[in-house]
């Protein structure tokens, strides 16, 4: 195309960066239609508006789940937990039984407590997760608790990639505080009390959608998409990504006219099996099957503590991110080899069969109440991640398809 490479502006500053980051953060849980969900779109939209890009909040339906009352009572100790919003409830006052180990061959009619979660059992994470509670089903147990927490005691939480096919088994996550103090019940046989009093409903959130037009439509677009919910404040997670995406739609309205459509997306329900970019997806598909990528700011990006990963569709994208890496100075844990994704928003792209770039990861603080910028945000090394982004994006302007 031989047009001139984006410029930075002031946004990939790490000073920059780490207001908007704490702008983000004040908001409050970021949880898909929460307030804080609604109050983020609202500031995205007005902070794309003054880097002269117009957006607009496109509203969405989700499944909701309500919660009133989530815990656990063994004698007088009352541990309050937070439910897996893709699996069961009981009824008001909760449902009482023996409470056993997860290595129990008889848990019929028993709370199971996943104690080899805390020795991080893989069955208790991931796809893995979801044979376990069938199986646990299958063989009668009532319910489930998962310890889960992080260095510092918090709880961390677990997406709900079922939240439109919830388990029937309720399970609640509870701090390893609270997990040690059931541990020895099980050892006499205790019995607890396990409360899961929460409805399911239909609510609406919203994703931010904006298109800078291009001045040659024949050209196919490209997109940028980073999520903006998660359970928490998210800090780290979301943040690095959201402070990446505005810096770059800062560089391309500064830009224009541009020859190529950029569209772009910060897409609510991320913890709710992505549920605002599939949404995205049956609105505007066009959007994401005419592309020639779309590049993916993920979670943890430049985060304290990382676990970061790059991955990319293809060898040639591959190729690109690598190089954007080096010269940007940063170091990924891991790079995973060129392929269809494997989670994130970045998953759906590619569902659709449409190239991709992705930034991703996690954090010692990940998916957890500590996940605020003073313990968890690195806004020098978001700046060097904003840096790579930046090359990535002029490398997208660049690609060439069949027909061009």
């Amino acid at each position: 195309m031989g047009s001139s490479p984006l410029a930075r502006t002031a946004g990939y500053t790490p000073l920059r960066i780490e207001a908007r980051i704490r702008a983000f953060e004040s908001f409050g849980i970021h949880r898909t239609g929460w307030p804080a969900d609604d109050q983020t779109s609202d500031w995205l939209i007005e902070e794309l508006a003054a880097a002269g890009v117009t957006a607009e909040a496109e509203r969405f339906s989700f499944p909701r789940f309500e919660v009133k009352q989530a815990r656990v009572r063994l004698g007088d100790e009352v541990f309050a937990g937070l439910p897996l919003h893709d699996a069961g409830v009981t009824d008001p006052g909760g449902i009482d039984g023996e409470i056993c180990d997860d290595s129990d061959e008889d848990v019929f009619g028993k709370v199971v407590l996943a104690t080899s979660a805390q020795r991080r059992d893989s069955a208790w994470s991931g796809p893995a997760l979801d044979e376990r509670i069938e199986e646990l089903t299958d063989r009668g147990a009532i319910g489930i608790l998962i310890p889960s927490g992080d260095r510092d005691g918090e709880l961390v939480a677990r997406n709900a990639a079922r939240i439109d096919r919830p388990h029937v088994l309720p399970v609640l996550q509870v701090k390893p505080a609270a997990a040690r103090a059931l541990q020895a019940a099980t050892v006499i046989r205790g019995e607890v009390v396990l409360e899961i009093d929460a409805d399911r409903l239909r609510s609406n959130a919203s994703n931010v959608i904006a298109t800078i037009e291009g001045s040659r439509p024949e050209l196919p677009p490209i997109g940028i998409v980073t999520p903006k919910s998660g359970w928490f404040s998210c800090a780290a997670e979301r943040g690095g990504g959201i402070a990446i995406f505005l810096a770059l739609a800062e560089s391309l309205a500064s830009a224009a006219p541009l020859e190529r459509t950029v569209h772009l997306l910060a897409s609510s329900g991320h913890e709710l099996n992505f549920f605002g970019i599939r949404s995205y997806a049956r609105i505007h598909r066009d959007r994401i099957v005419d592309a020639s990528a779309w590049l993916h700011l993920g979670a943890s990006i430049g985060a304290r503590e990382p676990r970061a990963a790059t991955a990319a569709s293809d060898d040639a994208l591959h190729e690109l991110t690598a190089t954007a890496g080096a010269r940007a100075g940063i170091a990924p844990d891991e790079v995973r080899p060129p392929g269809p994704s494997r989670g994130g928003e970045a998953l759906v792209i590619s569902e659709l069969g449409t190239r991709y770039v992705s930034f991703l990861g996690g954090h010692a603080y990940f998916h957890s109440p500590n996940d605020t910028v003073d313990r968890a945000v690195d806004a020098e090394s978001v700046s060097r991640w904003a840096h790579a982004s930046l090359e990535v994006l002029n490398g997208l302007l660049e690609l060439r398809s069949e027909g061009e």
